[in-house]
Formats: structure tokens, C-alpha cells, sequence
């Protein structure tokens, strides 16, 4: 994967923010918790899976294919400081960004509070990835 594919994944995260961002502006008994919890999700899951690209070609690494959630903060905060002391300990989506099975049962947080505290999390990434590409 080159810087190219990471860019991609970097705006396509920024986009998912974004919309994430704009359901949760919404009054509380208006958001869609659904809607703010995949694009929090897809967000923090393609902020993180472009960092490791990153990682992964200055360390000369090959990336395990379909890393999850957990796998990305784990294999970036290897190599960034300021990762290691986001707290994802609330995190609830282990999951892959992507569900292969369009039949399987798609996991969301309902509440506002949690898909909040995603949202904020993706926001940190957000700025760890802009200080790795300055």
C-alpha cells in the first residue's frame, strides 16, 4: 500500500467524521444513533488503518490484511507516543470497519453518550495522524 492509499483512507475518515458530527449536533432525542455510531466507527477504523499503512512503510512492515479495531491500536501505538495515551478502553466495536456477510447482524451503540465518546476518539486520532503528516 502506498501513501496514496493512506491519503484516501484519511479523507474518506474525515468525510465519516463529518457526518458523524453533524448527526450528533442534532438534539439528543433527534440523532440517529445508528447513523452517528457506523460513521464514528468507519471513521476512527480508516484514521487508524491509514497510520498504519504509515507505520507499516516506514518500518518496512507487511500489515496483516483485515486488522480489526483493537489490532490498529495496537500495532500504532507501537509507534506513537501520543496513541498510547488515548484511553480506548470504552470502546465496544472490536470489529472489522467492514462486515463481509451483508446477513450478519450489525452491532451499534444506541446510546448517545457512547457513540459521543467514538466520535471524540476518532477526533483524537484525527489530530495524531495530522501531526504524523506534518
Amino acid at each position: 500500500m502506498s501513501k496514496v492509499n493512506a491519503t484516501k483512507l484519511f479523507e474518506e475518515a474525515e468525510e465519516d467524521l463529518k457526518r458523524a458530527s453533524q448527526e450528533l449536533y442534532r438534539p439528543s432525542e433527534d440523532v440517529v444513533s445508528f447513523s452517528a455510531c457506523v460513521f464514528s466507527r468507519r471513521s476512527l477504523y480508516k484514521y487508524l488503518q491509514g497510520l498504519a499503512i504509515l507505520y507499516a512503510e516506514e518500518k518496512k512492515i507487511m500489515l496483516e490484511p483485515n486488522l480489526t479495531i483493537d489490532q490498529l491500536i495496537t500495532f500504532c501505538s507501537q509507534y506513537n507516543k501520543n496513541l498510547k495515551k488515548v484511553d480506548f478502553s470504552s470502546l465496544y466495536c472490536k470489529c472489522n470497519d467492514i462486515l463481509k456477510d451483508p446477513n450478519e447482524d450489525i452491532e451499534h451503540c444506541t446510546s448517545v453518550d457512547m457513540v459521543s465518546y467514538c466520535a471524540d476518539l476518532a477526533e483524537k486520532v484525527r489530530g495524531i495522524v495530522k501531526e504524523k503528516m506534518n
